[in-house]
């Protein structure tokens, strides 16, 4: 199963996905955890970004290169195994509409990933990203007008990419507690032999 974690820097996908992650094992279910930016190509879209010179076209690609290379990383994974990716195809299409980058080209670029089973976007403002910003963390900065932009994105493809929408300022436990439970859901159906997909 293909769990992805949707929405704005500082929302808390990656502490949710870190959790999500432990609680399946914890479980006894073979579970992966797949962050975008954690491989070379990762790495060189980091030192891009911190040189200002990343273009959205550029961004379009290397992305997109990145998460093929996590994909590829895992290998031939079991249709039983739960894959969380903390961030995927639609994070690529939501910050490069707000760029203003054709929609369908990014799709395009996009079209061979495979299809999530579940997705969830967590919701939060602009001003709430800014202000969860530390130094700690890498993030491309953005301004308030931007991720402003991209939450508007986001809406705009909720239903198109089945993102379930969680309100990001709820707390990480019932957030992760909301997740969890769809999630369970679907596990249970798929073990009583419904074909969900």
């Amino acid at each position: 199963m293909l769990v992805i974690l949707e929405g704005l820097d500082n929302t808390g996908k990656t502490t949710i996905a870190k959790m999500l992650t432990q609680y399946y094992k914890m479980q006894g279910e073979n579970v992966i955890l797949a962050k975008e930016l954690s491989t070379p190509i990762g790495e060189q879209i980091k030192q891009l970004s911190k040189e200002r010179k990343l273009t959205p076209e550029l961004k379009t690609y290397l992305f997109a290169a990145d998460r093929r290379l996590l994909l590829d990383r895992l290998g031939q994974v079991n249709k039983d195994d739960i894959v969380i990716f903390d961030r995927y195809v639609p994070s690529a299409i939501a910050y490069r509409m707000a760029d203003g980058i054709d929609k369908d080209w990014v799709k395009s670029v996009n079209k061979n990933f495979p299809k999530h089973d579940l997705g969830f976007y967590i919701d939060i403002t602009p001003e709430t990203s800014i202000k969860r910003n530390t130094d700690q963390k890498f993030n491309i900065l953005y301004s308030y007008e931007h991720l402003d932009k991209v939450r508007k994105a986001y809406m705009s493809i909720l239903d198109e990419y089945s993102l379930q929408k969680i309100d990001g300022n709820d707390s990480i436990n019932n957030i992760f507690k909301q997740i969890a439970t769809r999630i369970n859901y679907v596990l249970n159906e798929k073990e009583r032999g419904y074909n969900l997909w």
